[in-house]
């Protein structure tokens, strides 16, 4: 299981600090510098990536302080927690493969008073549980995390972008391993199919099938 402390020691192995940290209130440089790059690294790496961990599924309401997009009749705020979203749709299942919206800044607008929406969440249940990161994921963090750090705490500017292509490395590598977890994703029909799908049931109907 990830900790921040374990994600810290990694991230000084990366640097190659054999020391490492002791812990997360060790007065030294070497954690302050990591507690600096903590935040901003981790919400880098939640937009990175569709994480299963960080995915939490909302029911939506229209804002009615909002002024709707033209168009459209109703605006939604997107929830404080949203990093990036997975899919939107009027069906709390997702199986309809909703498509009439339109996102913009900080308010999604449509012409249902309803939606439901999948997203990737920085809240501290979702994202930010560290103990749900799986550990790919929290290595790939550990080096961008060393790269964010190389500069305050090797002086090393060499290291930089050895650190950066490895941190990619890993990134990659975490997404394909938590892309396997995913239900397979199947494409909603488009209208021609659904159109011909409709005509061949009331084919079926009228012939008494």
């Amino acid at each position: 299981m990830a900790s921040r402390l374990s994600i810290y020691k990694s991230a000084l192995r990366y640097l190659g600090n054999a020391a490492g940290i002791a812990s997360l209130t060790e007065a030294s440089v070497t954690r302050r510098a990591l507690d600096d790059a903590w935040q901003e690294a981790g919400e880098y790496m939640l937009a990175k990536g569709l994480w299963n961990f960080a995915i939490r599924t909302s029911q939506l309401s229209e804002d009615e302080d909002v002024e709707p997009l033209f168009g459209y009749q109703h605006a939604f705020s997107k929830p404080d927690d949203w990093v990036r979203t997975v899919a939107i749709d009027t069906d709390p299942a997702f199986a309809i493969g909703f498509e009439d919206f339109a996102d913009e800044t900080q308010y999604w607008y449509a012409n249902n008073d309803t939606l439901y929406v999948r997203y990737v969440s920085n809240d501290d249940a979702y994202g930010w549980n560290i103990g749900a990161w799986r550990q790919p994921f929290a290595e790939a963090f550990a080096a961008y995390l060393a790269f964010q750090c190389s500069l305050p705490v090797s002086a090393d500017k060499g290291s930089r972008n050895d650190l950066f292509n490895l941190s990619k490395a890993l990134l990659t590598e975490a997404k394909t391993l938590d892309a396997v977890d995913e239900r397979v994703a199947y494409s909603p029909a488009g209208r021609l199919v659904k159109s011909r799908l409709r005509r061949g049931s009331l084919t079926g109907t009228r012939r008494g099938l």
